[in-house]
């Protein structure tokens, strides 16, 4: 096995007066010259940005130019992490990954989990920003100060464990002494929606930030817990803080189901509301036969023998690791899927065996694609090929009928390769139905920017169509307060009043984006943002208050859409598809059709946020209020 050094020995300068939390240093490094360095921010800059997609979206629109594209060697690919990272708060181990992404061309924020923040942390960085184009693959290694770009030759053709277990048996590490994070095969071939997936089975999976990574030739990322030591500013009151979200964890009627099962539960409860996307949206009910009460969230738990496998500092009934039951692939072991899992490797392809998901999802993270937009591709495909316009040869000889697990692999396996029909479907939703035209483009599912949505019926769930179709990072921006009433919002709202949503929607734009700021997870975060504050300034320092986290979240959000509006992403392309804006045809919400009221909501979304509705462009009292003013200069001149 060959290895190329790039560069050894980063020298780190520590500054007294970081906030504490925060390691003080950005890991630069240019991968086509090997130029790697150090540079870090003022204390009042990292107050302003925090981390994360914070830090992310500030280097994103300073340094990424509006006339390139994602696969330009000028574009950014952002690894961070945020000030509660390492620390003793459930869920800290949180990465973030920040770019230009390949499917809408715009820029991306997209969150997984696992030990990869705290790794960083330890190491002595807050984050990674990779640039430029390696004249060949490499993995980047990090151990404390010891930085190499490796040769990684041998990983090729490797999925996303089979890379993992290589370079722990390369680096002599095991178990969580290594986090090691991959854009798999399918980023190797950049397939327009692949992903960053680490520490078997954590996925930063949003808008192709994975074929980013592959078109920089970057292999895979892996870094040694680290020896450095963290230091909070009021050890006791971040315990304090710690006991008080986990408590909220454990006992709010909002999130104690979440604590016991992960997302489990979703599939059932989300049935129930016709948010449940079946058949690529084709119906909402559900099919004769099918017994629900296997899909319950404990059945689903209890249906396989199974063990915690919790990310860093992490006290949820969460994340697991299963032992199929049964069938060809007996005895496997999967991860247990989370619900956008069980919705897109089963249900949105008509998929109804527990099991056969089950395996099916963890064939997905391998090959490192973001499940739900294989979902919508795989159910568009199954659709079109029932219809009769798909051929089983234009398929590659696959009979892709409705719910069949190995034929969709073999599908996957084809799109990961780009072999045959798998070239065109490897270019995500969007393109694909573009390509094919007709009557098979009018069933698919997307958004004209050309990202597609989570794993919900969005059409029974008002809130996330809007912010799936304007919201610039390629997700959802806004996330669902434990606490309506914190945030200024009523404690419930009819989800089919397109006033009530428009409200919620606005009120609540930028909140993912705090919690993918501070290094913990959507989930261990699913508190009350003033218990997000006190562990915010037991760590740093500072006196976060809940009105500074909402500015806090509006302003990255703000950033995000100016670096896309500059890139010439307009609000021509906030619209969601024919099938993804549709009226349901049965299920719990087909009296509602979101077609009669979405330009309505949109306009009072734009309104309520100070974004101006020709344009797109968030407004220059806006910019200046949110501390953007060189930004309002920049987009109204």
């Amino acid at each position: 096995m060959s290895r190329d050094i790039v560069h050894q020995g980063v020298q780190q300068t520590g500054n007294q007066d970081m906030p504490g939390g925060i390691a003080g240093q950005i890991l630069r490094i240019d991968l086509g010259s090997g130029r790697i360095w150090t540079e870090t921010l003022t204390p009042r800059e990292w107050r302003i940005y925090l981390g994360g997609a914070g830090l992310g979206a500030k280097i994103l629109y300073e340094e990424v130019p509006p006339d390139s594209n994602w696969d330009d060697p000028e574009n950014r690919l952002v690894l961070a992490t945020g000030p509660l990272a390492g620390l003793p708060v459930w869920g800290t181990g949180g990465l973030t990954v920040v770019t230009r992404g390949a499917l809408t061309n715009g820029a991306t924020s997209t969150q997984a989990n696992g030990f990869f923040g705290a790794c960083l942390k330890y190491s002595g960085y807050d984050a990674i920003v990779l640039q430029g184009i390696s004249p060949k693959w490499v993995y980047l290694y990090i151990r404390d100060d010891q930085v190499e770009l490796r040769d990684a030759a041998h990983l090729l053709g490797r999925d996303t464990w089979e890379t993992q277990q290589s370079l722990e048996q390369e680096l002599g590490y095991r178990g969580h002494q290594l986090s090691v994070y991959t854009s798999g095969i399918a980023g190797e071939n950049l397939v327009r929606f692949s992903a960053i997936h680490g520490d078997y089975g954590h996925v930063a999976s949003k808008n192709g930030c994975g074929a980013v990574m592959g078109v920089k030739k970057l292999k895979a990322v892996a870094i040694v817990r680290g020896s450095r030591a963290l230091h909070a500013r009021d050890p006791n009151g971040l315990m304090k803080a710690a006991e008080v979200i986990s408590h909220d964890l454990e006992t709010n009627p909002t999130t104690r189901g979440l604590y016991q099962l992960g997302t489990l539960q979703g599939v059932v409860n989300l049935s129930k509301l016709g948010a449940l996307p079946i058949k690529n949206y084709t119906t909402s009910v559900i099919p004769a036969g099918v017994d629900m009460a296997q899909w319950e969230g404990q059945a689903l738990r209890d249906g396989f023998d199974h063990r915690g496998h919790q990310c860093n500092a992490c006290g949820m009934h969460h994340c697991h690791q299963q032992v199929l039951a049964r069938g060809k692939h007996k005895g496997d072991i999967v991860d247990e899927p989370e619900y956008e899992g069980w919705s897109g490797a089963g249900w949105a392809i008509g998929c109804t065996d527990p099991n056969a998901v089950s395996w099916l999802n963890t064939q997905i993270d391998r090959a490192c694609v973001d499940v739900n937009e294989f979902g919508w591709l795989v159910g568009w495909c199954m659709e079109c090929y029932e219809k009769g316009y798909f051929t089983r040869e234009q398929l590659g000889g696959i009979d892709l009928k409705w719910g069949d697990a190995e034929a969709a692999n073999a599908l996957l396996q084809m799109i990961i390769r780009r072999q045959g029909f798998g070239d065109v479907l490897a270019e995500g939703v969007k393109r694909a139905a573009e390509h094919v035209g007709g009557e098979a483009q009018k069933c698919a599912i997307y958004t004209m920017k050309g990202n597609t949505p989570r794993g919900h019926d969005h059409r029974a769930r008002w809130e996330e169509l809007l912010d799936t179709c304007v919201g610039s990072g390629g997700s959802l921006e806004t996330g669902p307060p434990v606490e309506p009433t914190e945030m200024g919002l009523p404690a419930r709202t009819n989800p089919f009043d397109h006033k009530a949503v428009s409200k919620n929607v606005s009120t609540l734009m930028g909140r993912r984006h705090l919690e993918d700021s501070l290094g913990i997870c959507i989930f261990t975060s699913r508190t009350k943002i003033s218990n997000l504050c006190l562990a915010i300034n037991a760590a740093t320092g500072w006196e976060f208050s809940v009105e500074e986290a909402q500015q806090f979240g509006r302003r990255v959000a703000a950033l995000l859409r100016a670096f896309n509006v500059r890139s010439g992403i307009g609000p021509e392309l906030e619209r969601p598809s024919e099938r993804y804006g549709s009226q349901p045809v049965d299920g719990p919400a087909a009296a509602h059709d979101p077609r009669k009221i979405f330009d309505a909501m949109v306009e009072d979304y734009y309104n309520a946020l100070g974004y101006d509705r020709a344009t797109g462009k968030p407004l220059p009292e806006l910019l200046r209020a949110l501390g953007l003013g060189q930004v309002a200069k920049d987009l109204w001149g």
